[in-house]
């Protein structure tokens, strides 16, 4: 085996582990929504509060600590950042099941955003340092497939284990802790940093100061504009997952399984969109018209999911269209990368995921504050919900001209002067 050939072997392995994080903090993310009601039972809980543990508590820690989390990835390193957060996680998933009040569930549930803000930008960093540059959209698309998997289980199949086994969702709870630590083990048995060695030579640079860096990058409108767009265009599958979206379908007359796997095909086609996008976007060297479309389809799948749900063929259609649409936030990264100098990517990277935890942990209480004031303290109905839902529609149709006015086309190639290549852009 050649040498550019074990690098790429090692290099391989070491993004598989990483995605395997990126799939177990994902699940994190979502599985309160799979266990609203025994959840909201046990801890007695209601709409607003329930919103702030299960989006806000998790998400705005998630979303403040994307850029520094950036800055900690580049100061310490893949290896030891990626292990410490798998191990918060799993401390923090084991403490949730024990909990018995809200003050104690909102700390687990802050120290799991805390782990898990560290998941996709170690992720994004082990693409762009382990992967091939000219395929890169494929391979961020291939990592949020591969992550999708978590919310896929949070869904339909562990509701379904929990309901047909009878198994509390305390017990579901700490056996993901298990997991977690074992995936702890691995991470510091597998993963390794890549220092830039390029098997002849070694890379010798001048390290600009963190606040200059940050600043280059904050004074982009284009990053900015990015960030928003990958927010709106996520944030409706997002917030049906850890919400309301399960009840609101139950209101339809779906049972609770069934509701479930409504979710879980948004997932579904969330994990099938981030490839196909990436790839697309790839071949023909254009984010910008994947960005549209992307934003296009997540309106007209929230307007049919929300207000013409016809039957139940529709439904499915139109979650299925609503996860490749939110897919397009892979692209977000893509191009937002491509903006970046190689110096601020992590931090570019996870600006783009902070805002759009940023965007859910704000928008997820607001949403349970309007509904909770329709609903004049009686059971909600339909049109409560549809009038709150308003908001995701707003959402929606802010991606669409963002996408569609705004953002400025890059070939699928860095503005930037210095693009960070691997050894295998080189092969011959």
């Amino acid at each position: 085996m050649s040498q550019n050939q074990k690098m790429s072997l090692i290099g391989t392995i070491i993004w598989v582990v990483c995605a395997v994080f990126f799939m177990y903090e994902f699940l994190l993310r979502t599985i309160l929504g799979t266990f609203e009601h025994p959840i909201t039972y046990d801890l007695h809980l209601n709409l607003v509060t329930f919103a702030i543990l299960s989006s806000t508590a998790y998400q705005l820690i998630y979303g403040i600590m994307q850029i520094p989390v950036g800055v900690i990835v580049d100061r310490f390193g893949l290896k030891k950042t990626l292990a410490s957060a798998v191990f918060i996680c799993a401390i923090a998933v084991a403490g949730f099941g024990f909990t018995r009040a809200f003050e104690s569930a909102v700390i687990f549930r802050v120290l799991m955003g805390f782990g898990s803000s560290f998941g996709f930008v170690c992720l994004l960093v082990a693409v762009y340092d382990w992967m091939p540059r000219k395929n890169i959209g494929l391979f961020i698309g291939l990592s949020q497939f591969i992550g999708t998997m978590g919310p896929m289980l949070a869904a339909g199949p562990l509701d379904s284990l929990s309901g047909n086994a009878a198994i509390q969702w305390r017990y579901i709870f700490y056996a993901l802790g298990g997991i977690g630590v074992a995936l702890a083990l691995i991470v510091l048995l597998i993963v390794r940093n890549n220092t830039d060695y390029t098997g002849s030579f070694r890379i010798l640079k001048k390290p600009k100061p963190v606040t200059q860096n940050l600043y280059n990058l904050l004074k982009q409108p284009q990053v900015w504009l990015i960030a928003v767009f990958s927010a709106c265009v996520y944030f409706t599958i997002e917030y049906l997952s850890e919400n309301s979206g399960k009840a609101f379908l139950m209101l339809h007359g779906y049972t609770s399984s069934t509701a479930s796997y409504m979710i879980t095909v948004a997932w579904l086609g969330y994990a099938i969109g981030c490839p196909l996008l990436g790839f697309v976007s790839d071949l023909t060297s254009k984010r910008k018209n994947v960005m549209v479309l992307a934003a296009f389809s997540c309106l007209i799948a929230a307007v049919f999911i929300i207000y013409f749900p016809i039957n139940i063929v529709v439904i499915i259609l139109a979650f299925f269209l609503l996860g490749v649409g939110a897919s397009g936030q892979s692209i977000g990264f893509a191009i937002m990368a491509e903006q970046c100098n190689h110096n601020y990517l992590a931090a570019g990277l996870g600006l783009n995921n902070g805002m759009i935890m940023l965007v859910t942990s704000l928008n997820a209480p607001f949403i349970g504050w309007i509904l909770s004031m329709v609903s004049q303290n009686k059971n909600l109905s339909i049109g409560d919900y549809q009038s709150a839902f308003v908001v995701i529609i707003a959402l929606m149709l802010l991606a669409v001209v963002i996408s569609l006015f705004f953002i400025k086309e890059t070939f699928c190639k860095s503005t930037k002067e210095t693009t960070k290549l691997s050894v295998s852009d080189y092969s011959i």
